[in-house]
């Protein structure tokens, strides 16, 4: 609506919607009766926290929780939100690779749990409309967590917190810390003394990545900083050592020169290539590289899908490319995003920091 004594375009507060207007009258705003609106953020609030609570401390709760944030997701439409984000298509991609595999695996629970953490890409931005409260609690979670691995290296006992393994325990705790360094939160100390706690050295360069990347602001330098310095670090390990990493390797790229063995296959595909490399070869369930491991289980494909989605990552928000750049450290001597429990905290966090950038540059803009 024109005026003319107003330059430019004033507009008009007149309803266009008779039906949106009757139905306002009878107290039904948006066509939701009275309080549904606000009963279903509530629920879908919970949940977001019972994901990221979950996440470090409960592998059942978080599945129980995922499956409800999905489902949610999917009944409101707010799993839209998905698509506008930066790594919707290799992540789409890379979790249609894994439904395919699904019918010829040989462990149907292994295929479908591969697929399933890439789940929480679209159900956190879905969940979440306080993401600056969730990152509070997620990061409470994962400090307990790590103070819980603290606790256990002062006690002697295995350092593993609520993981099934030392390793995972370290990677998994990145993510969270990467975001911590990112937004400069108190709770990265302890997020740091927990990775130290684990004792492990391969975690150490991952750290060391992690906090580069942080630092600099440039995750993607410091994710290949830290692949070269774990290469260049390799003739320095155990010999004992050196020689397990050479029979996993060369027997990987074995497995990996024929067609996909899909999920659940790789030992049984691998077992005979390691007898016959060093007999009696006790380690046939993984390669202790993620590209040799993508490579045998989903081909090439498979390796592609998840160097576009690392890398669409890695450019996006420092808060989720940080903890990345240790984990892609990682992945060269470990199977880092076959990991269940490091491959949904990587994911989980990424989401997150992905929406509370949208928020952070909604404000900025207002």
């Amino acid at each position: 609506i024109r005026d003319h004594c107003v330059t430019g375009v004033q507009t008009c507060a007149l309803p266009i919607c008779q039906l949106q207007l009757e139905r306002r009258r009878r107290g039904h705003p948006g066509g939701l009766p009275p309080g549904r609106g606000a009963d279903m953020s509530r629920l879908r609030a919970a949940v977001a926290v019972a994901i990221f609570v979950a996440l470090p401390l409960s592998t059942s709760a978080l599945e129980i929780s995922t499956a409800l944030g999905l489902l949610l997701a999917g009944t409101t439409g707010r799993w839209r939100t998905f698509l506008a984000a930066p790594w919707a298509l290799p992540a789409g991609v890379l979790a249609a690779l894994w439904a395919v595999s699904v019918p010829s695996a040989s462990h149907l629970r292994e295929g479908v749990g591969h697929a399933w953490p890439l789940a929480t890409l679209l159900v956190v931005p879905a969940l979440v409309d306080d993401p600056r409260r969730l990152t509070h609690v997620g990061l409470a979670a994962a400090s307990i967590a790590a103070t819980w691995a603290g606790l256990q290296r002062f006690a002697g006992m295995p350092v593993v917190g609520g993981f099934s393994h030392h390793l995972s325990l370290a990677y998994a705790l990145l993510p969270p810390l990467g975001y911590a360094l990112a937004v400069r939160h108190v709770l990265a100390l302890p997020l740091v003394l927990g990775v130290i706690a684990t004792g492990s050295e391969g975690a150490m360069v991952a750290l060391a990545a992690t906090v580069l990347a942080a630092l600099t602001r440039r995750p993607t330098w410091a994710a290949l900083a830290g692949v070269v310095v774990t290469v260049l670090a390799l003739p320095f390990a155990d010999a004992d050592e050196l020689r397990q990493r050479a029979v996993l390797w060369t027997g990987g790229l074995g497995v990996a020169s024929g067609p996909p063995v899909g999920p659940g296959g790789y030992a049984a595909a691998s077992a005979p290539l390691y007898d016959q490399l060093s007999p009696g070869f006790w380690f046939p369930n993984h390669a202790h590289d993620s590209t040799i491991q993508l490579l045998a289980v989903l081909g090439p494909a498979g390796v592609v899908a998840t160097a576009g989605l690392v890398m669409a990552v890695l450019r996006a928000e420092l808060g989720a490319a940080a903890g990345l750049a240790g984990v892609v450290t990682g992945a060269v001597t470990q199977e880092v995003f076959g990991d269940l429990e490091v491959s949904r905290a990587v994911w989980a966090w990424t989401a997150l920091a992905w929406i509370s950038g949208n928020r952070n540059a909604a404000a900025d803009t207002m």
